[in-house]
């Protein structure tokens, strides 16, 4: 009996799981105490008692069978925080049988409650198939082992704690460390966009001038246009650095989304064209959206650009819209979904693609997504990239965005 009072103590020491330490504890007590079940019930966070281990009944009831406190044996038991010993339960008016643990074949039970620091937590169970009157002794070594079980509970549950308060510590130190970061890339962004800006405007205009005094034929003429390209791209660029240094307040308006990602595909058709790319859309009819018209083509914009860069040799953008419950806000939001059969991002990749400055573009900053996040964020919405490698597509990626329908009310001043 000793032997087995110490393995119960031990437990504490070995391991701090909690599910695996109860499993122990019950296999244990059967052996102990010479029984045909013994189970532990502990209250949840409704009030409830759920079996969370047992030997003897039915392992399908493990955190499925539950108990209200002051039902039956055991519910009277925890109710009330005192032992309870009934030689047969087919002739006690209390009992209560729970069909899903298989205990109608047991007729006697004696149920101790499980006390921490003058609070019930719980019950702990032994039962017999045969009647049976539990003696002075055998009450005692139950609550010996109930009294051994809550202490091993507390400090598990303590011990969770912590580390529950270890991991809060982590995440709020990873935030901060996150937020300085981003705030020095904030800071350096703006300065190399205003020191960009001055330049380029000089080039922009000498070069737009030399154009002008370009005769058509010159072939001087096509490099003064490759530097024209070149400055309106560093221009995007010191945008792009401006928005994530500061982005913009929002002008919002209503306007139906779905009209908008036609106008959009209108404007990119020759280029979808030309790279042999085919559009399949789904759009479902939805109410107008009230948001910043101009930043969300922008966002759908860079998507589409990122697609094809993605499909060289040609393929299929899937684009759909819809209106759904977002399990994020649990809000009603319009959805846009961009599926494309491109090269796709590696797995272990996805979670860098909203980080400023990644890119697997050779020519890429590294800003475009970072920008697409931040716009949709000001939306109080959500986007996401997901890989589109499953059994029975190939590659590609998935993008998704959430955006609340209408924050009028919320949101006057943007």
């Amino acid at each position: 009996m000793m032997r087995a009072l110490v393995r119960i103590g031990e437990l504490a020491t070995m391991t701090f799981d909690t599910p695996e330490i109860l499993k122990q504890v019950v296999a244990i007590t059967a052996g102990l105490m010479k029984v045909d079940a013994c189970s532990i019930y502990l209250y949840d966070s409704d009030g409830q008692l759920v079996l969370e281990a047992t030997r003897g009944l039915s392992e399908h009831a493990v955190k499925v069978a539950r108990i209200t406190p002051g039902e039956g044996i055991t519910g009277r038991a925890a109710k009330q925080g005192r032992l309870l010993a009934v030689r047969d339960v087919n002739t006690d008016k209390r009992n209560k049988y729970i069909p899903i643990t298989g205990e109608e074949v047991f007729h006697s039970i004696l149920s101790v409650p499980l006390t921490s620091h003058g609070d019930n937590i719980g019950v702990i169970n032994v039962q017999t198939h045969a009647p049976r009157t539990y003696l002075k002794n055998e009450r005692q070594l139950l609550k010996t082992i109930a009294h051994q079980v809550s202490g091993i509970i507390r400090n598990a549950r303590l011990y969770e704690h912590v580390l529950a308060a270890k991991r809060d510590l982590e995440l709020v130190n990873s935030r901060l460390i996150e937020s300085e970061k981003m705030a020095a890339l904030g800071r350096l962004s703006a300065t190399l966009s205003h020191e960009l800006r001055n330049p380029l405007s000089g080039l922009k205009g000498a070069s737009q001038l030399l154009s002008r005094k370009t005769k058509e034929n010159d072939e001087r003429r096509q490099y003064v246009n490759l530097i024209l390209e070149e400055v309106e791209r560093l221009g995007k660029i010191a945008d792009d650095l401006i928005h994530f240094a500061k982005p913009k307040m929002l002008n919002r308006s209503l306007f139906d989304a779905n009209g908008l990602l036609e106008d959009i595909f209108l404007l990119q058709s020759e280029d979808l064209n030309r790279r042999g790319i085919i559009v399949r859309k789904r759009l479902s009819k939805q109410p107008p959206i009230f948001a910043d018209r101009d930043k969300l083509k922008q966002v759908v914009v860079n998507i589409i650009i990122n697609a094809m860069d993605a499909m060289p040799d040609g393929g299929e953008l899937m684009v759909s819209s819809s209106v759904s419950i977002s399990e994020a806000t649990k809000k009603e939001v319009l959805t846009f979904q961009f599926r494309d059969t491109g090269i796709g991002v590696p797995d272990e990749l996805l979670s860098k693609v909203f980080e400023p400055f990644w890119t697997t573009k050779p020519e890429g900053v590294g800003l475009g997504l970072v920008v697409c996040k931040s716009i949709i964020e000001q939306h109080g919405g959500i986007i996401d990239m997901k890989s589109n490698r499953n059994d029975t597509e190939s590659g590609g990626t998935l993008i998704t965005i959430e955006i609340p329908f209408n924050q009028q009310e919320n949101n006057p001043a943007t």
